[in-house]
């Protein structure tokens, strides 16, 4: 641990959380009270915050000049941003705390004190997981806080040292200040809040499920396709919008003779990153399908299937614009097939007590609308977790009546048939957003001009 003036640090752009008022008043009485008590996070390579915006910023505020630190290097931004949410994840400790067998002096710091030194009686292991990745690629800039002989803070990082054989970086808090961390610690410094980050709609095809050619259909096609075994499969009109490789719509067409299926994906992914002429081609197709067809009954398609495709919008407006459309394509009456990750299972999953998944990061933060982003290749991409309430809200609000619900794998399903037209605003609202997400190089579609005229939208 080093001391590091505020003077020669400065914040990471990216920082996710955001703090009211009335939280920034509390933290600076924190800051006033016990102090500098959790080291803040450094790159040395640039001299940049990696966690401890907040508190860096109130201790500016109070006259404080300077705070310990624990400093990384090397580091690549993915893994900055990682350090950031488990520093600041006091949200993720354990039910119970773990206890130090051998305290050392009040108010101290100790950058050597074994694991063995302590009793783990709890943790989290999907963010042990991690902690442990970013302990053994980058160096320990994590610290545990000790007060009296219990571990109020740093119980996954304790566990994760334990774990790797690294000995546990604390600071001893003076028992008599337990009531006074208890006020302060146990409040809401901040919620998660990635607004100011730039989004890359192309980036969203990262946050699709991976379809695997062994897989018959997926967990929502297995809904659909018993009730397309009623259809005529000569007439029924059938869309997959998002449809990813276009995998099942394939199927259907090729294999099992619906003629009238058609896929729609926006981000069509090769060996060398997303063929915008992939893209192109098939919306000329989708265009072409339509002029051939017509409108009838208020839509185009008896089915519209849209199949996690909601998992992957970056904003609250790319969801809705998907379901206007969803709403706009699809004729009255007709069927419409959703899915989504379930917000409810991934808590459930980095707060069980094994962890049984695979080697990717596993802890989520989610902002209050259930947006969580992740960084890769130096490009951010967003993944959208709905919870149960959240997701029969949507019902009503876009034009559905449900008839049908599911949760499985970690993924909610709804059918729905449409019974309600949506205004005039909000199709070309969504048709301008659709057809014109941002692509790779400062490109984009650009033909929503397209497509508005086919729906008598045109102005």
């Amino acid at each position: 641990m080093e001391r590091v003036k505020f003077a020669d640090i400065k914040p990471a752009s990216y920082n996710p959380r955001k703090i009211t008022e009335e939280a920034f008043v509390e933290l600076k009485g924190s800051l006033k009270t016990l102090g500098f008590i959790l080291p803040i996070i450094v790159n040395r390579d640039n001299m940049t915050i990696v966690a401890g915006h907040q508190r860096t910023k109130a201790a500016t505020a109070v006259g404080i000049e300077e705070a310990p630190a624990y400093f990384i290097s090397g580091v690549d931004i993915e893994s900055e941003i990682l350090f950031n949410q488990i520093h600041n994840g006091v949200e993720l400790e354990p039910e119970k705390n773990s206890e130090c067998l051998a305290p050392r002096d009040w108010g101290t710091f100790h950058d050597d004190v074994p694991a063995s030194d302590f009793k783990i009686a709890d943790c989290n292991p999907s963010i042990v997981k991690d902690i442990c990745r970013l302990i053994v690629k980058h160096g320990d800039a994590l610290c545990a806080i000790v007060c009296g002989n219990e571990v109020v803070f740093g119980n996954n990082y304790i566990k994760a040292a334990d774990t790797i054989g690294y000995p546990v970086h604390c600071y001893f808090l003076d028992p008599a200040k337990k009531g006074i961390f208890d006020y302060y610690f146990k409040k809401d410094y901040g919620v998660f809040n990635y607004e100011h980050i730039e989004r890359a709609d192309f980036m969203q095809g990262r946050a699709q499920p991976p379809r695997h050619k062994g897989i018959d259909w997926s967990v929502l096609y297995r809904e659909v396709v018993p009730h397309l075994e009623k259809e005529d499969r000569r007439q029924v009109k059938i869309l997959d919008f998002g449809c990813g490789k276009a995998m099942f719509i394939n199927k259907l067409r090729r294999e099992l003779g619906y003629r009238y299926a058609i896929g729609l994906e926006f981000f069509n992914h090769n060996l060398k990153g997303i063929s915008i002429a992939k893209g192109h081609e098939m919306i000329d197709a989708f265009i072409a399908y339509i002029k051939e067809n017509g409108i009838h009954d208020g839509g185009v398609f008896d089915y519209t299937i849209c199949d996690a495709v909601l998992n992957s919008v970056n904003t609250q407006f790319a969801e809705d614009a998907v379901l206007i459309c969803l709403n706009l394509f699809t004729k009255m009456g007709g069927k419409v097939f959703v899915s989504g990750r379930s917000k409810e299972v991934a808590e459930k999953q980095y707060k069980a007590k094994r962890n049984t998944v695979d080697s990717t990061t596993t802890v989520q933060f989610f902002d209050e609308n259930g947006l969580t982003a992740f960084m890769q290749e130096g490009q951010w991409f967003f993944q959208k977790f709905l919870t149960k309430e959240q997701v029969q809200a949507m019902f009503g609000r876009f034009g559905f009546e449900p008839f049908m619900q599911y949760n499985k794998s970690g993924y909610w399903g709804w059918g729905a048939h449409k019974v309600r037209e949506l205004t005039r605003e909000e199709y070309i609202a969504a048709i301008n957003y659709e057809f014109n997400l941002n692509l790779p190089n400062d490109q984009s579609y650009n033909r929503q001009g397209d497509i508005l005229p086919l729906f008598g939208l045109a102005d």
